[in-house]
C-alpha cells in the first residue's frame, strides 16, 4: 500500500510539474507575429461582429476561429480596455498573454483527461487491457493510460506550442480526440458534428476526413455513416450561422481555399524531406520549380502524400484490429502531411506526439504480460523512438521561434541554428517515419497490396507526367506554373484574358487577338514577367503573341523571351489591331524560360497581352 501511495504521490507531482511549467512560460512573448493576429483578429469581431470583423482584418483561419479570438479579447475587455492601444499591443502584455495562452494550456489538460478517460473504458472502446505487476484494485489496467497523460503533458513539444510559442494545436487536437470519443461510443452524429468544430477550429484536420468516415462506416455501418455526414453539415452550418444569414458564404469559402497557395515555398520551417532537397533554403526556395523530369516540387510532394493515404485507406479496409489499423492511418496521413507535402509549417506534425501515444498500447502489448518495462523489447523501442522523434521535432519548433524571436528562446538551443543541424534534423524524422511504415507493414495481414498499389500509383503517375519526355511528344507551356509570376494588372490567367481575373468562376473571356481565337495560352497584362522551370529538357520553344481583342485601341506592347536570363528574342512594338505574329526559339540546355512583355515605352494603359499556344519540343 504504501508503494502505490508513493507511486500515487509521484503522479500527483508530475502533474504539479507540468502546470507549473505552463505557468512560467505564459508571460515570454512567444512567436509576437502570431499573438498580434490574435488581438488584431479578436479586437476586429469585438468592434464590429464576426461578419464584419472578417472583413477588415487579414483573418485567413476558418470563419468559427474568429470565436474563439473574440471570446479571448471579451475576456480581456473585463479587467481592461483593448482601444488603450500603446497597453494593448504592447508584446508584454502579461493579461492578454495568460488570456490567449489559457485556451492551449486548458486543451493540453484537456488531451491528457480523454487518456485518462480511455484508460478507464480501455475493454469498451477496443484499447489494450494492461496488467500492473501484482494483484490490482479495480481500474488497475488505467495505470498505462495515466503514464501516457503524464508523458503528454511533460513533453517539451506541448509545451513549446501552447504555453511557450502561443499557438492553438493543441485546441483541434483536444476537439478531434473528442470526436473520436463520440466515434468509439457509436454517436454518429455527434462525432460528424465535433469533427466539424474541430475541422473549423483547426483547418489542418481536414486531412483525416476519408479516414474519419470510412472508420464510421466500419464500426456503424452506412446509416452511422449517414448520421455523421449530417452531423457534420449541420456543424458547418451552424458554426457560419451569421455568415448564412447574412449571404457572405463566400467568404467562409474563401478561408477554406485561400491558403492552398498562399506561401508557395517548398518548405515553411517544416524539416522534411523538401528541406533536404533545397539544402536547408526551404523557406525561400519556389515548390514550383521542377525537380523530376518536368514535374515539379508541389506536385510530387502531393503525390507523396496521396499515395501514403492510399496506404493508408486500404489498410483500414482489410487489417483485423480496425481501430489499432485506424490510429496507425492518422499517423500516417499526419506524418506524410508533414514530410512529404511542400508548403508545410513547422507546426503541422504536432497531432503526432498524441497519436504516437495512443497507438503505444496496441504496439507494446504483443510483449507486455505485466507493467515491469525493462522486460518490454518493444515498450523499449517505443521510449527510444518517441524520444528521438521528441527531441528533434522540439529542435524543429524551437529554431522555428527564435528564428524570428532569437530572445525568446533557450539561449543554449538558439545558437544552434546552422543548416547541418536542420538537415540532419529533417533526415532523422524522415528516418523516424520509415522506421513507423516498416514496423506497420510486418505485422500487416496484406503487405503486398498494402504497400504496391500505392506504389504503383505514384510511380504511374510520375511515368505520365514525364509521357512527353519519353515519347518526345510537345508539351504546351500552360502545363507548367511559373515560380516567378509579375504583371502590373490583374492576375496570370491560363487558356483565358487577363480580364477574367476579375469576373469570377463564370465570367471569363477567351484568349484572342484581332479576333483570332485560341484554346491554350497565357493572358497577361505589360509589364508582365514570368519564369517557367523547364529543366533543361527541350530543344524549341514555339508561341504566338499579341494584343487581347478586349484591350482598348491604345494598347501596345513588346514581348520578349529568355533563356536562363539570356535574350533570345524581342518583338516589334505590337498594336491592338495587329494580327497575332510567331516565334520559333532553339532552347536547349535553357533550364529557366522566362516570357516578359512591357509598355514600349508610352505606358501600360489597356496592355492585355497574350501568349497563344506557346509550345516546348523535346
Amino acid at each position: 500500500m504504501s508503494r502505490l501511495r508513493r507511486t500515487g504521490n509521484m503522479l500527483h507531482l508530475l502533474f504539479a510539474v507540468a502546470i507549473a511549467l505552463r505557468l512560467i512560460l505564459i508571460p515570454n512573448p512567444g512567436f509576437e507575429a502570431d499573438i498580434s493576429f490574435w488581438k488584431s483578429w479578436g479586437l476586429a469581431t469585438v468592434d464590429y461582429g464576426i461578419v464584419e470583423g472578417m472583413k477588415v482584418t487579414n483573418n485567413n483561419y476558418p470563419t468559427p476561429f474568429a470565436y474563439i479570438l473574440g471570446a479571448m479579447v471579451g475576456i480581456y475587455k473585463l479587467f481592461a480596455d483593448p482601444h488603450v492601444f500603446g497597453e494593448f499591443w504592447r508584446n508584454t502584455n502579461l493579461l492578454f498573454l495568460t488570456i490567449s495562452k489559457l485556451v492551449p494550456v486548458l486543451a493540453d489538460f484537456g488531451i491528457a483527461g480523454i487518456f485518462l478517460y480511455i484508460g478507464k473504458h480501455a475493454k469498451e472502446f477496443g484499447f489494450p487491457i494492461i496488467p500492473r505487476p501484482r494483484p490490482a484494485r479495480r481500474g488497475g489496467h488505467n495505470s498505462l493510460f495515466v503514464i501516457l497523460a503524464i508523458v503528454y503533458l511533460l513533453n517539451p513539444i506541448a509545451i513549446i506550442d501552447g504555453a511557450w510559442w502561443g499557438q492553438v494545436d493543441s485546441l483541434g487536437v483536444f476537439l478531434f480526440l473528442l470526436a473520436f470519443l463520440a466515434l468509439l461510443k457509436t454517436k454518429s452524429f455527434l462525432a460528424g458534428f465535433l469533427f466539424m468544430l474541430a475541422m473549423m477550429t483547426k483547418l489542418q484536420n481536414m486531412i483525416y476526413s476519408p479516414l474519419f468516415f470510412l472508420f464510421i462506416w466500419q464500426t456503424s455501418g452506412f446509416s452511422g455513416l449517414v448520421q455523421a455526414v449530417s452531423g457534420a453539415t449541420l456543424g458547418f452550418f451552424g458554426l457560419n450561422i451569421e455568415f448564412v444569414a447574412n449571404r457572405t458564404m463566400n467568404r467562409v469559402i474563401a478561408s477554406l481555399t485561400e491558403n492552398y497557395d498562399y506561401f508557395p515555398w517548398m518548405s515553411l520551417m517544416a524539416y522534411n524531406l523538401w528541406w533536404i532537397v533545397t539544402g536547408a533554403k526551404g523557406m525561400v526556395t519556389s515548390d514550383k520549380l521542377t525537380v523530376l523530369g518536368i514535374v515539379n516540387a508541389k506536385t510530387i510532394g502531393l503525390l507523396l502524400f496521396s499515395s501514403l493515404y492510399l496506404f493508408a485507406m486500404i489498410r483500414q479496409f482489410f487489417e483485423k484490429n480496425r481501430l489499432q489499423t485506424f490510429l496507425e492511418g492518422l499517423i500516417t496521413v499526419n506524418a506524410a502531411f508533414f514530410l512529404f507535402q511542400t508548403q508545410s509549417h513547422d507546426r503541422y506534425a504536432f497531432p503526432l506526439i498524441v497519436f504516437l501515444l495512443l497507438w503505444a498500447p496496441f504496439y507494446v502489448n504483443h510483449e507486455l504480460r505485466s507493467m515491469n518495462y525493462g522486460k518490454n523489447r518493444r515498450l523499449v523501442t517505443f521510449i527510444i523512438h518517441y524520444s528521438l522523434f521528441t527531441v528533434f521535432y522540439f529542435y524543429n519548433l524551437h529554431r522555428a521561434l527564435v528564428i524570428n524571436y532569437p530572445h525568446n528562446g533557450l539561449p543554449i538551443l538558439s545558437s544552434l541554428i546552422q543548416p547541418f543541424f536542420t538537415i540532419i534534423t529533417a533526415t532523422v524524422l524522415l528516418g523516424l517515419f520509415f522506421v513507423f511504415l516498416f514496423t506497420i507493414l510486418r505485422t500487416s495481414r496484406s503487405p503486398a497490396l498494402s504497400a504496391l498499389l500505392p506504389l504503383g500509383l505514384l510511380v504511374g503517375s510520375l511515368l505520365w507526367l514525364n509521357k512527353p519526355l519519353w515519347t518526345k511528344q510537345p508539351v504546351s507551356l500552360t502545363n507548367f506554373t511559373p515560380f516567378i509570376s509579375e504583371q502590373a494588372y490583374g492576375g496570370r490567367q491560363t487558356n483565358k484574358a487577363v480580364q477574367s481575373s476579375f469576373g469570377g468562376p463564370y465570367k471569363w473571356t477567351r484568349l484572342s487577338v484581332q479576333y483570332l481565337f485560341y484554346e491554350q495560352g497565357i493572358g497577361t497584362h505589360a509589364n508582365s514577367k514570368h519564369v517557367f522551370d523547364i529543366n533543361r529538357k527541350f530543344n524549341t520553344f514555339t508561341t504566338d503573341f499579341g494584343i487581347d481583342t478586349e484591350a482598348g485601341t491604345r494598347a501596345t506592347a513588346v514581348f520578349e523571351i529568355f533563356g536562363d536570363d539570356k535574350l533570345l528574342f524581342r518583338s516589334d512594338k505590337m498594336g491592338r489591331f495587329d494580327l497575332p505574329k510567331h516565334a520559333e526559339i532553339p532552347i536547349s540546355g535553357v533550364k529557366y524560360l522566362t516570357l516578359t512583355t512591357t509598355d514600349a515605352g508610352d505606358g501600360n494603359f489597356d496592355d492585355h497581352t497574350d501568349w497563344l499556344n506557346p509550345t516546348l519540343y523535346p
